[in-house]
């Protein structure tokens, strides 16, 4: 996954380029699925740019997908998403991210990497969605965060874009880097890094930044600062 802001339209299809050739074949999946190698079970995105808000999900895998990005102007902060489900079964558009929730103050989308342990989980229902109403629920990231890393079980991995319903209100894009995965290859694989674009800021996952993504003119700034938000900005 990557979340991305900016003003450039060419940089959100290149790191969509990437994403798709990294969901493709992944060798760092193998870190937490062994013996898989692909993000094979659908993709999502939410654009907020000058021109409009974009929100797509899809059950067919991201690589597998020719649907067109919209045209983008102005300020962009997006998020992306390619999905390797832990439990097939959960499969379909209503699974994959990015997940939306509202409040009478703000619409919130959250995308997420890692697991955590919901209490209790509905049936047909995945753990980001549960995670998304402990943010909206208690009134943002910030104030879910304890609870949400108390109830973590590989990482906690997440892009929020958080949409004020006041008029004129610019949207506010947030990233976290947290897991609690020991193994060297789970947090490997489980570690996001900062990264510039030539129009604009980055936050990767260790997919994108391997080998097989080839994304042009990302240039990886660093790890991302582990356990504490931070906000991506234009």
């Amino acid at each position: 996954m990557f979340g991305y802001a900016g003003r450039s339209e060419a940089d959100v299809r290149e790191l969509l380029g990437g994403l798709k050739r990294a969901c493709a074949f992944d060798p760092t999946l193998s870190g937490i699925a062994p013996h898989c190698s692909s993000h094979s079970h659908g993709w999502g995105y939410v654009i907020h740019a000058a021109n409009g808000l974009f929100h797509y999900r899809s059950a067919t895998s991201i690589y597998q997908d020719d649907a067109l990005l919209p045209k983008l102007a102005g300020e962009i902060r997006a998020i992306f998403h390619g999905r390797f489900a832990s439990d097939p079964t959960l499969a379909g558009p209503i699974f994959s991210h990015p997940f939306v929730a509202s409040s009478d103050r703000e619409v919130v989308f959250l995308a997420h990497n890692g697991g955590v342990r919901a209490d209790p989980l509905a049936p047909r229902k995945v753990d980001t969605e549960w995670a998304l109403e402990q943010i909206v629920q208690a009134g943002g990231l910030e104030q879910a965060l304890p609870k949400l890393k108390e109830h973590t079980g590989s990482a906690l991995n997440l892009l929020v874009l958080s949409i004020d319903r006041k008029s004129g209100t610019p949207a506010t894009l947030r990233a976290l880097n947290y897991f609690t995965a020991q193994e060297r290859a789970k947090a490997d694989y489980y570690q996001m890094y900062l990264g510039a674009m030539p129009g604009g800021r980055a936050f990767v996952s260790s997919t994108i930044k391997n080998d097989a993504a080839k994304v042009n003119g990302l240039a990886i700034t660093g790890p991302a600062t582990f356990g504490e938000p931070l906000t991506l900005a234009p």
